[in-house]
């Protein structure tokens, strides 16, 4: 199986790590997609020590301003783990403004299997925005694996927190 993992800015970039590595147990390949607020909470030699491959990072880096399509064409199934408010947001408005959300666009239009694991502070969460983010991205055939109540990064208890690593593998084995 052959896993495009996208990653955006949180806190549960450091969990998400866990995906990766599985995947990569299984004998799964997997391409690491990472926005630069991704990269402000886990490096990008874990990500390529983890992946086994090379990082991608920015959609205009020189040669290979086409590999947004190429490794949406490549992979089996799309993953955004973890998918903060901001990017849910942007993906529901369909805008493609850096490496992620122009990747997850042009895999769209090839009917893979598209999941998204939300993680963040339990007001953001409940955003009306990010609710309706939510919703239309379900209503287009998105998977939507909801965040877990529990202890969260800001120290509150509530809704926002990314499920356990085993619990995300189950879900996705489910949606194949």
């Amino acid at each position: 199986m052959k896993h495009l993992m996208m990653m955006s800015g949180s806190i549960a970039c450091a969990k998400a790590t866990g995906l990766i590595s599985e995947w990569v147990k299984r004998g799964d390949e997997v391409r690491v997609l990472a926005t630069q607020s991704a990269l402000q909470f886990v490096g990008l030699a874990t990500l390529e020590g983890l992946s086994q491959k090379e990082v991608m990072t920015d959609v205009f880096e020189a040669g290979k301003m086409m590999d947004h399509i190429h490794v949406s064409r490549w992979a089996d199934d799309v993953v955004l783990c973890p998918a903060t408010a901001n990017t849910l947001n942007k993906l529901a408005a369909g805008i493609a403004d850096d490496v992620l959300t122009t990747t997850w666009i042009a895999a769209y239009a090839l009917a893979k299997p598209m999941t998204v694991v939300p993680a963040m502070n339990s007001m953001m969460w409940q955003y009306p925005a990010t609710q309706s983010a939510i919703a239309q991205l379900q209503s287009w055939g998105v998977n939507i694996m909801p965040p877990v109540a529990g202890d969260l990064a800001c120290g509150e208890t509530g809704d926002g927190r990314m499920p356990e690593v085993a619990d995300i593998l189950n879900y996705l084995d489910t949606q194949r």
